[in-house]
């Protein structure tokens, strides 16, 4: 049974089409991931299903008494002082005789109870992001729409959350915006690819899709190059035959040259488009670092806000060319252990011609009210044209660069953040999940440029597959310690 039916839907942005003419429904048992380069059009497509928009052409229809729930990217701040439990259980309609759902929706998301009474702003981006999706799942939709689900989330939660949502009979249907492509292979069974404001639907999961779409282009450009090499072999015969009847006063000639310009006027309209190559580099500037000590941690207990130890670090040491991955659950302290490192507490001793290079998980670095072009003249010295052409590398263009920062997509504000990674030049990099929001293909170009580069730091990533590409060294935090591990 159709759930939505989504005809002849359109997006733009700021007057530049996004896709039209998208046409598809989401059936009962249908497991669909939604992907596309940073800016398509996937969270404002995934908004007009959910009806939190109809900034869109066409029509979206929901079945009579569908129930739908949807979990966006951010977190609710309106949620920062109320604890777990309370979230869960001010959502039921019957919040006296259904309480009991509560404590079994957490454990299902094995959430520990000792989190249960901690208020929302103090948690982990990751219990955080578990808490909104167990509400979601609390109360029952027909069809649960997620975007970007696994962002803060560890590896244990994120297997557990994709056997939860091959579940039928706690997702009946889910519709989910993703850049991670294990979790795509794990949950989905079909792709909707937003690509060169076009879009293609496949019956298959992400890898499997995106063979099939490059499939396709290559046949396309095949069939794009054999009508142009025809169209001008006809233009020749063309030209010929009406030379040939100037030349000869010969009507057959010219009523031929006719049919034949007919003939090229029907090839140019059905060859296909060339894609135009959107211009999205990413580059990383290293600085050369000639020491071979970075940096040393000994006899050091990191503490969470509210003075809760969480883990002991006997003694580490950081040389040149080690890339540290440290992992963890959520909640652990990964993200404290890189604020110990930033603000160099006691026990923490960074080498002086260390130049460090940030990127944070929630992008806080950004000032959100600033304007893109205003914010890289005055933080990195560049005349106006040359801060231009630096934004229209990445991706920006010229209309782009005059948006406040807070006004861009999570995905574009995580380019604009590795772009201050190249124009600060560091020699050290620490980044704090550096891919939750970054379309897939720039996730690859990331992996490719820390490869080419080869620089030392330390990375937290839940994502498995950048961990297994750009990782050298790896580190867990368990059990009250950090303890290097084989990967």
């Amino acid at each position: 049974m159709a759930l939505v039916k989504v005809d002849n839907v359109g997006l733009s942005y700021s007057e530049t089409p996004l896709f039209s003419n998208m046409s598809f429904s989401i059936n009962s048992g249908d497991r669909l991931g939604i992907i596309g380069d940073n800016g398509a059009g996937k969270t404002s497509l995934l908004r007009c299903v959910a009806k939190y928009s109809n900034d869109h052409e066409g029509s979206i229809v929901h079945s009579r008494g569908m129930r739908f729930q949807y979990v966006e990217q951010g977190f609710n701040e309106d949620w920062n002082e109320c604890n777990a439990f309370q979230i869960l259980k001010d959502s039921l309609e019957d919040s006296v005789n259904e309480k009991w759902k509560v404590g079994c929706t957490l454990e299902l998301f094995r959430f520990p109870q000792e989190y249960w009474s901690q208020p929302f702003g103090q948690l982990s981006g990751g219990w955080k992001k578990m808490v909104a999706i167990a509400r979601a799942v609390l109360l029952e939709p027909d069809l649960l729409l997620l975007d970007e689900p696994t962002n803060h989330l560890d590896q244990t939660h994120i297997t557990n959350l994709c056997h939860l949502l091959r579940d039928s009979n706690i997702v009946p249907a889910l519709a989910v915006v993703s850049h991670n492509r294990d979790f795509l292979d794990t949950v989905t069974n079909s792709t909707l690819i937003i690509h060169d404001q076009r879009f293609s639907i496949f019956k298959v999961p992400f890898t499997p899709a995106r063979k099939l779409l490059a499939d396709q282009r290559e046949a396309s450009a095949n069939v794009r190059i054999e009508a142009l090499n025809e169209i001008q072999r006809l233009k020749k015969s063309a030209i010929f035959q009406r030379q040939l009847g100037v030349n000869h006063h010969s009507d057959k000639a010219l009523q031929k040259a006719k049919k034949i310009e007919k003939k090229i006027k029907g090839f140019e309209s059905v060859v296909p488009e060339k894609p135009v190559p959107i211009n999205r580099e990413i580059t990383l500037a290293i600085d050369k670092f000639n020491s071979r000590k970075i940096l040393q941690i000994d006899d050091l207990t990191l503490c969470s806000p509210d003075g809760v130890a969480l883990f002991y670090i006997k003694s580490l040491v950081i040389n040149r060319g080690d890339r540290i991955i440290i992992s963890g659950g959520n909640g652990c302290g990964k993200s404290v252990f890189l604020k110990a490192i930033i603000d160099m507490v006691s026990g923490v001793v960074v080498g002086p011609s260390v130049k460090i290079g940030i990127v944070d998980q929630e992008l806080s670095l950004l000032p959100q009210e600033s304007e893109i072009l205003e914010f890289i003249n005055a933080c990195f010295g560049l005349d106006r044209q040359q801060a231009i052409n630096t934004l229209a590398a990445s991706g920006f263009s010229y209309l782009d660069s005059q948006k406040k920062i807070g006004q861009l997509s999570y995905g574009e504000r995580a380019r604009l953040a590795i772009l201050t990674l190249r124009l600060i030049n560091p020699n050290f990099l620490i980044l704090d999940e550096p891919t939750n929001h970054l379309d897939i293909s720039t996730q690859e170009l990331l992996e490719s440029e820390i490869q080419r580069l080869d620089p030392a730091g330390i990375i937290v990533s839940h994502d498995a597959r950048f961990v297994q590409n750009v990782g050298v060294r790896f580190f867990r935090i368990s059990n009250g310690l950090l303890e290097e591990e084989n990967y």
